[in-house]
């Protein structure tokens, strides 16, 4: 069987991953995590839990990609505090490897990473408070096709004022966090720096800002941006 951008396939007479996947009672499971201490303690705990088999570990970043292309996990496991860039880690895992579910572990997850997480693709945002047990019915249920959300934390982004900028104003506003000048903002965006100008005033008065570093921050920590 080929591998291609994360799925197996076969010309006739062989099984697809999907039909492979759909026939097998475990689920494959591939751990992200940079801390190599914390990664194999954590493995350990899914060796002993009937009905996942672990795959493999990697470190964040592209080695996570090549492992989920080699190895075609159901499900990846991404520890959102020790893993550095884990939520671009999920974006790229949901490009390349489409057929593997990503799942975000938390110590201490917010309503700002929450909606991040869910725009970056993973099928499920779970506290680390989880049993093994509850672990091991989130993984199933990611793999009937279900988006897994911390109860909680749900609730509170219900709860919290949706977003009134526009996305060119989010884009613009998400910039600015990383540069110094109206010009650099402008050449990021490739916009004029006037027309920067008018998107960040317009974001300052939404959020109630007095300048944009306040509005950047205020919208990152509502998870805007």
């Amino acid at each position: 069987m080929a591998a291609l951008n994360g799925c197996r396939t076969g010309e006739a007479g062989v099984e697809t991953y999907s039909a492979v996947r759909t026939r097998r009672r475990e689920i494959t499971v591939l751990v992200t995590e940079d801390d190599t201490l914390d990664r194999k303690a954590f493995t350990r705990l899914l060796q002993q839990e009937p009905g996942l088999r672990l795959v493999g570990g990697a470190e964040a970043g592209a080695d996570v990609v090549r492992e989920a292309l080699r190895l075609a996990p159901d499900v990846v496991l991404v520890d959102l505090e020790r893993t550095e860039k884990a939520l671009e880690t999920v974006a790229a895992l949901r490009r390349h490897c489409p057929c593997a579910r990503s799942v975000i572990l938390t110590t201490a997850g917010d309503v700002a990473q929450l909606r991040r997480a869910v725009a970056a693709g993973t099928s499920a945002f779970v506290m680390k408070t989880v049993s093994m047990r509850g672990l091991r019915d989130v993984l199933r249920r990611v793999m009937a096709g279900e988006r897994v959300l911390d109860p909680d934390l749900s609730v509170r982004a219900l709860l919290t004022e949706r977003c009134p900028l526009t996305p060119r104003e989010c884009e613009v506003l998400g910039v600015s966090r990383r540069s110094t000048t109206v010009a650099e903002i402008a050449a990021t965006v490739s916009l004029s720096p006037g027309t920067v100008r008018n998107y960040l005033s317009r974001a300052i008065t939404k959020t109630g800002a007095r300048n944009r570093h306040e509005a950047a921050a205020a919208a990152a920590r509502l998870g805007w941006i």
